[in-house]
């Protein structure tokens, strides 16, 4: 069941971190900037009331996002002792799955709070605030900061900043609004280092990433006359390029960046098998259906999935679902 941000729920999470022993925060499996920002700037708001959260992760933090402060507190859930009365609440997380591993940790506590932005999200705790039009879950921690009159510490509007602006496409989405730029409003005023921070998230490349950028720009495909574009990397171009999985992150906006295409998809051969997509479109074109077709999930402009298939038969169902899709939404 899902609820509406007002005084009636933020009391409750107020009482429930009082009431707990032991609380948990729960990222999600390959995190990107806003779950791993928005938990850590949660972690330091219930620090402020007088509890310290472990964070459980299923999984390990990326290179690119270790600049974060606090991220070295991610702990694997197997690894995670608890004891007492336990809260556990997950953030941006849409869906039990997400959580990999961790959810029977996440399942053994006595409480359960989900704080989300995706709109699937059907709400699998007792205390569910989501809100599926924020651009991001750190809208939601933003306004818990304001709602509970605590300050954002300089560390705390780092991790907001960057959870904000990466699930924005750096302010470029449909989904940014107003309070986006009200938000960042608080976050310069709390010592946000605007300039440092937006030029390592979005300018400064590791040399892995060009490399596999090079491996990966032949493979470029255009189709449904020129308004889909794919592109494609496999374990020996990445091992070629001395590349790690996460060194791909971003490789799929030099497809949907280019002249008149409206949907694009990026797809790499995965170490433990199978392929991984990210799926990208131009508003008022969304993506996120395809990808739940094939159980993915994410936002209406980016979304990702995985397919236990051979590459060349996986980018064909994916490049047919594109095609479907943008050809279904022209009429309407």
């Amino acid at each position: 069941m899902k609820t509406i941000w007002n005084n009636e729920t933020i009391n409750a999470l107020q009482s429930a971190v009082h009431a707990a022993d032991c609380v948990l925060l729960f990222a999600h499996i390959s995190p990107d900037g806003d779950a791993l920002g928005s938990t850590l700037a949660l972690s330091m708001l219930i620090g402020q009331l007088g509890k310290e959260p472990k964070l459980v992760l299923d999984g390990t933090v990326p290179q690119q996002l270790r600049f974060l402060p606090g991220w070295e507190k991610f702990t694997r859930p197997e690894n995670v002792q608890v004891s007492g009365k336990v809260l556990a609440i997950s953030v941006d997380v849409s869906c039990p799955e997400r959580m990999g591993t961790g959810y029977p940790l996440y399942q053994s506590a006595d409480v359960h709070m989900v704080i989300d932005h995706h709109a699937t999200n059907e709400g699998f705790g007792e205390y569910n605030w989501i809100d599926g039009a924020a651009p991001a879950a750190a809208v939601l921690i933003y306004r818990l900061y304001q709602a509970m009159d605590k300050p954002v510490s300089k560390e705390a509007a780092l991790c907001l900043y960057t959870a904000l602006s990466t699930d924005t496409g750096n302010f470029i989405y449909e989904s940014v609004n107003g309070e986006c730029f009200c938000i960042m409003d608080g976050l310069m005023n709390a010592g946000l280092d605007l300039s440092t921070y937006s030029r390592i998230l979005f300018r400064t490349k590791e040399i892995s990433f060009v490399r596999i950028l090079a491996e990966t720009l032949p493979s470029l495909r255009i189709i449904a006359g020129g308004e889909i574009a794919g592109l494609q990397t496999t374990m020996d171009q990445m091992n070629r390029a001395g590349a790690d999985p996460y060194h791909v992150d971003g490789v799929v906006d030099y497809a949907i960046d280019l002249e008149n295409v409206k949907m694009a998809y990026y797809a790499h051969e995965k170490p433990e098998g199978g392929i991984k997509f990210s799926l990208r479109s131009i508003a008022p074109y969304r993506i996120d259906e395809v990808a739940a077709q094939f159980g993915g999930g994410g936002h209406r402009q980016a979304s990702g999935l995985s397919i236990d298939l051979p590459m060349a038969e996986a980018v064909a169902k994916v490049e047919a679902a594109l095609t479907a899709a943008l050809e279904g939404q022209k009429s309407l």
